[in-house]
């Protein structure tokens, strides 16, 4: 699945339309939204990472964005990748194949690796997208109107898939997950930041998941620590313990999930002005 192949052309982002207005209202601006905030997920792939944390806030996104429907063992894969080479500080040819070539500390032909973020965009993300979309679209409200000031505009929309209840397990998903990579003052946060991953999970975090960090040794170490090697090993705890559960969470909200339409915040205050 993450073989690496040979490109004809390194021409970018083939598919992407920068210039498409969303500011136009649409019946179904749900859907609208929906593959939009995709197309940006995937822009964000074709231009490659600065860093492996940009990485992991990706794919927390990604799961949302695509309403839980990426597979479960492509969460596991990218975590193995996160395990770095151990008889060396570069990562594995994966996480490099992610990132851009100014932050890598592997060699890798900048073809390729554009070559393989294509295919991980043709082959395992726009299936989820399908998904998505399909999953949506019996629920996706329709709104009719004369057209003039419409806030039904999907780029005008703040919420994922106009759902706020999603937007918000979002928001919480990518706290909690900076607050692990940030690491924890002492034991007892740890235990505060247990709470707070109920509602970023939406309830599918293993029942003995936080007391196992608060009860282990080594991992209230790795959770608490400030050094180089526990950082990077709370990016392979994130990546293998969280953001899989987090894309379970999303699933399971998706369908019980109400639309409503809401414009972004700045749009609210320019029209008070």
């Amino acid at each position: 699945m993450f073989r690496v192949a040979t490109t004809e052309s390194p021409s970018e982002f083939a598919g992407v339309d920068a210039d498409a207005d969303l500011d136009e209202g649409s019946y179904r601006p749900a859907l609208v939204k929906l593959v939009e905030d995709v197309r940006d997920s995937e822009r964000q792939l074709l231009a490659g990472f600065d860093s492996r944390r940009a990485i992991l806030l990706w794919t927390q996104e990604l799961a949302v964005r695509t309403l839980g429907e990426m597979p479960q063992d492509w969460f596991y894969q990218i975590a193995r990748q996160f395990r770095g080479v151990p008889s060396s500080a570069h990562e594995r040819t994966l996480v490099s194949a992610l990132l851009r070539p100014e932050n890598r500390t592997r060699e890798l032909d900048e073809a390729k690796a554009r070559e393989f973020r294509r295919q991980l965009s043709a082959k395992t993300i726009r299936p989820a997208a399908h998904r998505a979309f399909r999953e949506l679209r019996a629920d996706a409200g329709e709104y009719v109107d004369d057209g003039s000031d419409d806030q039904h505009a999907p780029g005008k929309q703040q919420y994922v898939a106009m759902r706020p209840s999603i937007h918000e397990l979002h928001e919480n998903q990518r706290t909690t997950l900076e607050e692990l990579l940030d690491g924890f003052e002492d034991r007892e946060s740890i235990l505060g930041w247990g709470h707070d991953l109920e509602l970023a999970t939406h309830g599918e975090m293993d029942e003995e998941f936080v007391t196992r960090c608060y009860g282990e040794r080594s991992t209230r170490k790795l959770l608490t620590s400030t050094e180089s090697a526990d950082r990077r090993g709370r990016e392979l705890f994130a990546a293998h313990y969280l953001i899989p559960v987090f894309n379970r969470g999303v699933r399971d909200l998706a369908g019980r999930a109400k639309e409503q339409a809401d414009e972004e915040q700045e749009e609210r205050k320019t029209s008070k002005l």
